[in-house]
C-alpha cells in the first residue's frame, strides 16, 4: 500500500502526483491495485471484483437471479458519489470560478439518487452475520460520505427507510473502522 498526499488544488488543476500511481494508472485515479500478477486495477469496481474473485466464501458480488438488482443499486450510488466528489472537486476551485450552476446540478442529482434508494431500501437489508453485497457497501459509503462533509445537506429527511438502514449499517464495525478521513497534503 502507498499512501497518498493531495494538494487542495487536485480538483481544477493538474498536481504532483504520488511516486508510482501514474505508473500504475495513467488515468491517475485513486485508489489503484497492482495485482500479485502485475495487473493493473484503476477503478474501485474492477478492485471490487479482484477481491471477490479472491474470496473463498465471503463474497460481496451478487450471483444468481439477484445479480442484475445488485448491479443497478450500486450504479445509483456509484452515480451518487461521483456527484458528490464532483462537487467537492468544483468547490475546491477558487471563488470565482465555482459555477453556481454545476454545483446546483450536482445536488439535484444526489438528491434524485437519494430518493430511489429510499424506494429501494428494502434492497439494502443485510441479514444478520451476512456480509454485505457491493451495492449495499457502496450505499453506506455514499450515506457517509454525505454525512462526513458538513456543507453536503442531510439525506435523512424523508427518507425515513435509509435512514432506518444507515443508522444500523453505519455502526458495523467494517463501517466503524474505515470512517473517512481528510487526505494529508502535500
Amino acid at each position: 500500500m502507498v499512501p497518498t498526499a493531495w494538494p487542495l488544488d487536485w480538483g481544477y488543476a493538474t498536481v504532483p502526483f504520488t511516486a508510482g500511481l501514474v505508473e500504475a494508472n495513467p488515468v491517475a485515479r485513486i485508489p489503484t491495485l497492482v495485482t500479485n500478477d502485475g495487473v493493473e486495477l484503476g477503478d474501485s469496481t474492477l478492485i471490487c471484483q479482484h477481491l471477490d474473485d479472491l474470496a473463498i466464501d465471503r463474497t460481496i458480488i451478487s450471483k444468481g437471479a439477484s445479480t442484475w438488482p445488485m448491479w443497478s443499486l450500486y450504479a445509483v450510488a456509484d452515480g451518487l458519489l461521483e456527484a458528490q466528489v464532483a462537487m467537492r472537486a468544483e468547490m475546491l476551485r477558487p471563488s470565482s470560478c465555482v459555477s453556481e450552476g454545476f454545483l446546483g446540478k450536482q445536488r439535484d442529482r444526489i438528491g434524485r439518487c437519494f430518493d430511489r434508494l429510499e424506494e429501494r431500501a428494502e434492497e439494502l437489508m443485510v441479514a444478520e452475520k451476512r456480509t454485505p453485497n457491493l451495492a449495499q457497501i457502496t450505499v453506506g459509503v455514499a450515506c457517509g460520505y454525505q454525512d462526513w462533509r458538513k456543507w453536503l445537506v442531510d439525506f435523512r429527511p424523508g427518507r425515513p427507510l435509509l435512514a432506518r438502514w444507515y443508522s444500523d449499517f453505519s455502526h458495523r464495525q467494517s463501517m466503524l473502522e474505515t470512517e473517512p478521513e481528510d487526505t494529508p497534503e502535500a
